[in-house]
């Protein structure tokens, strides 16, 4: 090799080696750089959630119907953790799954699952909601002071519901009342779904019916119009030791229905006897449907009201437990001889 191939080789031989140097320090740089990045996204991770299962806030929906119940279920968990703070809202079952789809709340109560819409909406966001199961209510019919109609077989009250009999006097012949104003508590309501869906067949609801805001409303309304028939969530009504429940239950009437064998004529109310042993009627499940996928405060409010103390407060709510026994004591009273 002569001198100038030596000096040409060690031209490209340098050349060569700034191309590695150049190279090797881009890779440190880009190896620092990805280093750096993954420090800072575990760091926004782990400040991202504030909340644990016994502190910070969470925000959830409540159906409106269930409001007596679930107020009182937050009131006592945040009594028990003096860190955690609650924020609910109480609105119709239609709005309270459109929340929660939405992730503007983390945790729903409602009287239903979820249907195949909602799920796929939840797979469409590679989230997997858990849902419990924490209670069994019933649908209440409520009619004013001055009607002697509080006890209708359960076939007879299907036919006001689907509007073959829209007067007081044709579903009960010793009624001198006039036409039956049937009132919901909200067009979006679990009480107006499942009318709909589960006695009507899915059919349009007669003509005679309209709707208020809540269950509240729906109670002074039928306590201040003679021909109207309310629907309501039984837990406005049950609560033997609520003060507002007991106030509700002076201003109307609750109406006893027979089982769905329309040869029975047994009348049984909506409370948490008659629940148990499935001889009312219209019964129906409660769920806690909650959408987050870690451990925060909304899995830890739904594991309370699922434990022990908070299906003792249901029960002493008059709805049906879901994982708490019922005592039942029937009494027989003596025939006077």
């Amino acid at each position: 090799m002569g001198f100038i191939e030596v000096i040409e080789h060690t031209k490209e031989i340098l050349k060569l080696m700034k191309t590695k140097m150049k190279n090797f320090k881009f890779s440190l740089l880009l190896s620092t750089a990805i280093i750096g990045m993954l420090i800072t996204s575990c760091k926004n991770s782990s400040s991202q959630y504030t909340d644990t299962p016994t502190s910070g806030t969470v925000k959830i929906a409540v159906d409106e119907t269930l409001y007596p119940v679930m107020d009182s279920e937050i009131y006592t968990f945040m009594v028990s953790y003096k860190d955690a703070k609650i924020v609910v809202v109480y609105e119709p079952e239609a709005d309270v799954f459109r929340d929660l789809i939405n992730d503007s709340v983390k945790v729903a109560v409602v009287a239903r699952e979820l249907n195949d819409n909602e799920k796929a909406s939840f797979k469409k966001q590679t989230i997997e909601p858990m849902t419990t199961k924490i209670a069994t209510d019933a649908i209440a019919f409520i009619t004013n002071n001055e009607n002697i109609s509080n006890e209708l077989t359960f076939p007879r009250m299907k036919d006001i519901l689907s509007g073959k009999i829209k007067t007081w006097k044709n579903a009960d012949s010793k009624n001198e009342f006039g036409d039956i104003k049937i009132v919901f508590d909200n067009t979006g309501s679990s009480t107006t779904r499942y009318i709909r869906d589960s006695i009507v067949g899915g059919n349009k609801l007669p003509d005679n019916w309209f709707a208020l805001k809540t269950n509240s409303e729906v109670v002074d309304y039928v306590a201040q119009n003679k021909n109207a028939l309310g629907i309501i969530g039984v837990s406005w009504i049950s609560d033997q030791h609520d003060s507002l429940e007991n106030s509700f239950k002076k201003k109307v009437k609750v109406v006893g229905l027979t089982s769905n064998d329309a040869s029975d004529r047994e009348y049984y109310q909506p409370y948490q006897a008659y629940i148990a042993l499935k001889n009312y009627p219209l019964c129906r499940s409660i769920y806690m449907i909650n959408r987050e996928a870690r451990s925060g405060l909304g899995t830890g409010f739904s594991g309370y009201v699922a434990g022990e103390n908070g299906q003792i407060i249901i029960k002493k709510s008059g709805l049906m437990p879901a994982t708490q026994s019922v005592r039942l004591v029937h009494l027989q009273s003596e025939k006077i001889k």
